[in-house]
């Protein structure tokens, strides 16, 4: 399958990643600022590259208006950085002779152990993919802490209502969510937008202890809290997709 390697956009290149899909369908997604085509086994060559061309004049529309300054990518390998609101994480990957993988923060550096057996059986795509769980894992479990108290400052200071349980999760459909019950998921992604998006989607699921609906009401509630809140809703919109 012959496709180009890189989407130019402006002054920035986006790397692109064609795949074979074993269904009958073909698709496109941007993750972590990278074009990825999933291509039917069914296409026929002239068929894929009508394919290709058509999602990624999709991809360049999409990422025209996306700011790339606005927030910074977490890098999750050997010597690799992730930026947070409020702490910044080295990544140290180490292999040893443990028969099982593990993760350790000290200070503000993840060590990543990986077994000495295992990484030898793995592709350099493998270990990447692992190291990232690991890393994820550790960071989301050191900030649950900072999003309890944006979420408790933001509570009191506009809603005074009941919440449960407040947590991040590792959704990819959705930034954040309440439930009836009063529990609060926020996706873990957002450590990785501008703060005052971030704090939005916090604000997004408390006005629905107020109003569990999207109604007039309900906004109103929202605007109540963060009167500029549309400029929140307008980043996700155009820069959203690129946190993964």
């Amino acid at each position: 399958m012959i496709y180009p390697k890189v989407l130019q956009v402006g002054e920035n290149t986006f790397p692109v990643r064609c795949e074979v899909s074993r269904g009958r369908s073909s698709s496109v997604k941007i993750s972590n600022g990278e074009v990825i085509i999933r291509i039917s086994r069914f296409a026929g060559e002239f068929q894929q590259m009508k394919i290709i061309e058509k999602f990624l004049a999709w991809a360049k529309k999409k990422l025209a208006k996306f700011k790339p300054s606005s927030f910074v990518l977490p890098v999750y390998k050997d010597g690799g950085k992730v930026f947070t609101h409020n702490k910044i994480y080295d990544i140290v990957v180490k292999i040893t002779d443990r028969k099982n993988n593990a993760a350790r923060l000290k200070d503000s550096v993840i060590e990543i152990f990986l077994g000495k057996v295992f990484a030898e059986k793995l592709s350099e795509k493998g270990r990447g993919v692992v190291v990232k769980k690991l890393a994820e894992d550790t960071i989301l479990k050191d900030q649950t802490s900072y999003l309890k108290e944006v979420v408790d400052e933001l509570n009191q200071m506009y809603f005074q209502e009941k919440v449960n349980l407040c947590r991040f999760k590792k959704t990819k459909s959705r930034f954040g969510s309440m439930s009836r019950k009063r529990n609060m998921n926020i996706s873990f992604r957002l450590l990785f937008a501008p703060r005052n998006v971030f704090r939005y989607v916090c604000v997004h699921e408390l006005s629905h202890l107020k109003e569990f609906n999207h109604s007039k009401r309900f906004w109103t509630v929202v605007e109540s809290a963060m009167p500029d809140y549309k400029d929140a809703e307008k980043w996700l919109t155009h820069n959203g997709f690129m946190l993964g």
